[in-house]
């Protein structure tokens, strides 16, 4: 199982998915003009491959909806098989995609969106504010324990006719809009389905959705797409590949999902699935794949160098870090100076190196250093250093013998039980509680790393704060909001302030760079919230690892930006082409 793929059950975000309490996703980001317009095709339209791209993954689809995809490759399938309201453009932006415009009111509460006119269903049926209404109130349902549970529980929506939505939301929420990328589900087709049925309903195997592609084949080994105009009319068999530009005029009967959307410029997507790393390499090495993803970072690292091939890194927003249980049961993280003495002991280049073979960005703080909401200065990076760290304990009254540390006035020797998810569920995460309890034993701490069950690890440790150091992923987003991580009113059994945090100083900050703004009122309010998390040094930032895919010379016109999940990467996939073989 890769990293991506342990979301669900080995990550932090996971654990507050599964227990319906968890921090929001998606993520939320500032919205771009609705007036801003698709990425252009080039100006000359290339020689098209006639065969589709074809991808090799590591893990296979269980589920693909929006409601219960799983695994990566089930969330790989969404994105290019449904649409949200809007979705993810150039440089942090966000586009028009079911949508056509939106609106807020004064307050920042209501937000108004209004259905372009000609989206359409795969199977020729109109979207309609019924569907977005459906999607997000099954989210909202109590039964539903899907990966994102709790996103939408302060937001109250409602069709104002048949192609306007209404969300007024409890508390107004800066980056509200990137919440909007939320791929909608077809109330048609599944409106009459139990919520506890969904995972099982039939609809998973065979997706209808509203995005620029189309599901035709699925085996337990591979899934074929087609661009969605070149669906096949009743009783028509389907195009074979033919050579188009996304101006073309495509006549081929059966419904489209717009007319006025470009056609993507790959005839054809198709995902052959691995159970194991290694033949998904031989495949790659053979020749027979244009692309590989969900590898493990160091053998990707090492194809993307192969003669003809590359490496592409989308930069994560996703966290891994230390959480330290600061509930007043465990004075050994008592103090920010005794918290930044752990996080200075931690060779952090070093373990980005060993656990994420680098591909990875060294973290500072929780927000993200590619997030425009990211100021370097406002809390600078921690120093690795073992005489500073030691420095520190001991000002702190703390000592040192040869049975270890000792917490100023304790006789017993201090010890550090550090928590992680298996190797098989979250390896980076495993190796990465591994670095840390041999940075902390060379430190002279008695430190051990103990790996749980995905079960025992979220449902009975993190979520009850019973634990004294974990390791986790906790998925910041593309729009930073800390609010259900670290605020107060989060402490509740089965929250997502797992560790037990209670700041007054910092409540009214993370309140502030959650508020509605302009993008200079949000930038301060998120550099005086830097400042403060550095002040405090409430959890101990690791790293951002990428999300990578290794790539053919042969495939063009993908673009790296940050991404939340894998699946982000096919942001502009209208771009990608294929070169004539060479």
């Amino acid at each position: 199982m890769t990293r991506t793929d342990s979301v669900v059950v080995g990550t932090l975000v996971a654990l507050l998915a599964l227990l319906a309490a968890l921090i929001g996703a998606p993520a939320f980001q500032l919205a771009s003009s609705p007036n801003a317009s698709s990425p252009s095709p080039a100006a000359s339209t290339p020689q098209i491959a006639a065969r589709p791209y074809v991808e090799g993954v590591l893990g296979s689809p269980t589920s693909i909806s929006p409601l219960t995809a799983r695994t990566q490759a089930d969330r790989d399938l969404v994105a290019l098989i449904f649409a949200g309201l809007l979705r993810n453009g150039p440089n942090g932006t966000l586009l028009p995609d079911l949508a056509q415009r939106w609106s807020v009111d004064a307050s920042g509460k209501t937000w108004t969106v209004d259905l372009r006119d000609d989206a359409r269903w795969q199977d020729g049926q109109p979207v309609t504010s019924d569907d977005v209404v459906f999607t997000i109130r099954t989210l909202q349902d109590p039964s539903y324990a899907g990966p994102s549970s709790s996103s939408w529980s302060e937001v109250d929506v409602e069709p104002q006719g048949p192609s306007r939505v209404t969300f007024t939301l409890k508390t107004p929420l800066g980056g509200f809009l990137q919440a909007l990328t939320q791929p909608i589900a077809p109330a048609h087709l599944l409106a009459d389905v139990p919520v506890a049925d969904l995972p099982t309903d039939p609809f998973g195997q065979s997706p209808i959705g509203a995005g620029p592609f189309a599901l035709t084949d699925l085996t337990d080994t591979s899934a074929t797409l087609v661009p969605v105009g070149l669906i096949p009319g009743p009783g028509e068999e389907a195009s074979a590949s033919p050579s188009v530009s996304p101006t073309d005029s495509l006549t081929t009967p059966g419904p489209t999902l717009r007319p006025s959307r470009p056609q993507p410029y790959l005839s054809g997507i198709e995902f052959r699935y691995f159970a194991e790393a290694d033949e998904l390499e031989a495949a790659f090495r053979a020749g027979d794949l244009d692309a590989a993803s969900g590898l493990p970072p160091q053998l990707a690292a090492e194809l993307g160098t192969t003669q003809g091939a590359r490496l592409m890194r989308y930069p994560g927003s996703t966290l891994s870090a230390v959480l330290l249980n600061l509930r007043p049961g465990h004075p050994e993280f008592g103090t920010p100076a005794v918290r930044t003495a752990y996080l200075a002991a931690i060779d952090r280049d070093a373990l980005i190196a060993s656990a994420y073979s680098g591909l990875a960005l060294p973290a500072t703080d929780p927000i993200p250093p590619t997030s425009p909401m990211f100021n370097a200065k406002a809390d600078p990076a921690v120093p690795f250093g073992r005489s500073a760290a030691g420095k520190a304990l001991r000002a702190a009254g703390w000592i040192r013998d040869d049975k270890g540390w000792h917490i100023a006035k304790s006789k017993p020797a201090l010890k550090l039980e550090v928590i992680s998810p298996p190797e098989a569920v979250n390896r980076g995460l495993y190796l990465a509680a591994d670095a840390v309890v041999r940075d902390w034993k060379a430190m002279g701490f008695s430190a051990t790393h103990v790996a749980l069950p995905p079960g025992q690890y979220a449902g009975e440790r993190l979520s009850t704060g019973t634990f004294q150091v974990a390791l986790a992923d906790i998925r910041i987003g593309l729009d930073p909001d800390l609010y259900p991580l670290l605020a107060s009113s989060q402490t509740l059994t089965g929250g997502s302030n797992v560790i037990g945090l209670q700041d007054p100083a910092l409540d009214p900050l993370l309140e502030k760079a959650r508020a509605p703004g302009s993008m200079t009122s949000r930038t301060a309010a998120y550099s005086a919230l830097q400042t403060q998390l550095g002040k405090g040094r409430y959890l101990l930032p690791l790293a951002f690892p990428d999300e990578v895919v290794v790539l053919r010379d042969t495939v063009q016109g993908p673009v790296a930006r940050q991404v939340t999940d894998g699946s982000d990467r096919f942001w502009d996939v209208l771009t990608w082409r294929l070169a004539v073989d060479r």
